[in-house]
């Protein structure tokens, strides 16, 4: 929960505005002209200045929430971070003060109803500072970034999160109003203006809304389970783990968005590990669980290290099985040892959690190279894998050794029953 601002700075108004996100130092004249063609579209708006060092640029306009203010709520006086501002840390120090406190505010600020859709202008810094504070609101609420280093040689991951944050390229930098500028800003005010008019398509209903992760091991699996669920009526929202699909899911959990966890991928476990490209992070197969949400367990594709171009695989893994999945991608095969190792990351995580656990073990393999005649077929690494599971989890964690590849229909057909007496108890509280 965000706790009360420190600051009286809540501001009135006649109904919600769109917030402005900018280094009113640097960016004075930009976001008044964002603010006046806001205001043109009918929106009040609400001006956070997140400038770190210098005076704020007098063409700019007066902002809402001062940058003095942002940098208290962020941990640090303004006054004397200018005062030190020939230290080697003291900017980086401003921005992480105020990314954390544009995205307090910003918070407090959509739960007093107060704003229904924020835009941000910066540089690097600036959108550093303002997608931080977007990634602060829910999912649905209108985001859209402005910025000189939205290109194709920056990797968008650090600023988006696992947020539905729009990013648009400003083409020239953001240094000065010109005919181009002025076309780039007036399109992003009209595409935020236009996301909150939209509305929300949210319809209250009472199924319950069920997570499934995916994966191209897992696909056809998936395939088939999805829509069977949705013809047991729960909303099933898919997640690719590539990383990022595994931490919104068990952010999702955590918000109360999520009843259950259909985790039939739980790969992301294994490039955490050992260093893949699709790593998810140490709340992956944890934050659900401490929240108290069910979920059922399936070691679909994490038998398997996604790696890049076989020319780049490190040499500590050129001795295992590999298959050159396509010209970019490179899969290993585990051993037995990196199975244990997975084993028992699996087994710290699902041990803490607060809501029934069942795993689901296809005998069958767990991947779509690891099967019978298949290159990654390794029984003896599998084995050891499940032996650790035995040994290690809690006893009321139920495991289950099921025929079938994870994408034989046998196997689907099991864990599909297996689910819906998981969530059986969900079911019938939701219906009280």
């Amino acid at each position: 929960m965000i706790p009360k601002p420190k600051n009286e700075w809540l501001i009135e108004m006649h109904h919600r505005a769109i917030a402005i996100i900018a280094t009113l130092d640097t960016k004075g004249p930009e976001a008044a002209f964002v603010k006046s063609r806001i205001e043109a579209a009918g929106f009040s708006t609400v001006v956070l200045d997140t400038g770190i060092l210098a005076q704020r640029d007098p063409a700019g306009p007066a902002p809402d929430v001062s940058a003095d203010q942002i940098a208290e709520e962020g941990g640090e006086d303004r006054a004397e971070l200018i005062a030190r501002s020939a230290e080697k840390e003291t900017r980086n120090r401003g921005i992480r003060a105020m990314s954390r406190g544009s995205a307090m505010i910003l918070r407090q600020l959509y739960d007093q109803d107060q704003i229904c859709g924020v835009i941000g202008l910066g540089g690097a810094q600036g959108t550093e500072i303002g997608t931080y504070a977007m990634r602060a609101l829910p999912l649905g609420v209108p985001k859209m970034m402005v910025s000189t280093v939205a290109s194709g040689q920056t990797p968008f991951g650090i600023y988006t999160g696992t947020r539905d944050l729009t990013i648009m390229h400003s083409v020239v930098d953001i240094l000065g109003l010109n005919s181009l500028m002025r076309q780039v800003l007036s399109n992003a005010v009209g595409a935020v203006v236009g996301m909150v008019q939209a509305g929300s398509m949210e319809t209250p209903g009472t199924s319950l809304k069920i997570g499934i992760t995916i994966y191209g091991q897992t696909t056809p699996a998936a395939l088939v389970i999805k829509p069977q669920l949705e013809a047991s009526g729960y909303e099933v929202f898919a997640f690719h783990c590539n990383g990022t699909g595994g931490q919104a899911m068990e952010e999702l959990a955590v918000e109360g968005l999520l009843d259950g966890l259909f985790d039939l991928s739980t790969h992301e476990i294994t490039d955490e590990i050992f260093g893949g490209i699709h790593a998810g992070d140490a709340n992956r197969l944890l934050a659900g669980g401490l929240k108290g949400i069910p979920r059922l367990v399936v070691p679909g594709g994490l038998d398997i290290i996604t790696l890049r171009e076989l020319e780049t695989v490190p040499e500590i893994y050129r001795s295992q099985p590999y298959v050159k999945h396509n010209p970019h991608i490179t899969l290993v095969r585990l051993t037995a040892a990196q199975m244990v190792q997975v084993a028992d990351v699996m087994v710290a995580r699902l041990n803490q959690a607060r809501a029934p656990v069942i795993v689901a073990i296809p005998m069958g393999g767990f991947s779509f190279y690891n099967k019978e005649g298949l290159h990654f077929r390794d029984i003896d690494a599998d084995q050891a894998f499940i032996q650790t599971l035995k040994t290690k989890l809690k006893p009321e964690i139920e495991i289950c050794e099921l025929d079938g590849h994870v994408n034989d229909a046998i196997f689907i057909n099991a864990i599909l029953s297996k689910f819906e007496n998981l969530m059986q108890h969900t079911r019938e509280k939701s219906r009280r």
